[in-house]
């Protein structure tokens, strides 16, 4: 889960972007919001080229630990 701290009014770029098959997908995420999402499958955001974005991340398993490598 990410959660958007930063003012995006502040902030130019850094859409939080999930791909759906193959394509990207940027969410358009207003301060407090938050997205849960599988963190094993690509993501990113995109380059930040003015003011500064910060967020919580939070991660939650089900299961006893990560089986799985995120560069696999």
């Amino acid at each position: 889960m990410s959660i958007l701290l930063s003012d995006p009014a502040g902030v130019t770029g850094g859409d939080f972007v999930t791909y759906g098959e193959g394509m990207p997908m940027a969410h358009n995420m207003r301060r407090g919001d938050a997205i849960l999402f599988q963190s094993e499958k690509l993501h990113n955001i995109s380059t930040v080229t003015k003011g500064i974005r910060q967020s919580l991340v939070v991660e939650l398993w089900a299961s006893t630990e990560n089986a799985k490598g995120r560069f696999e």
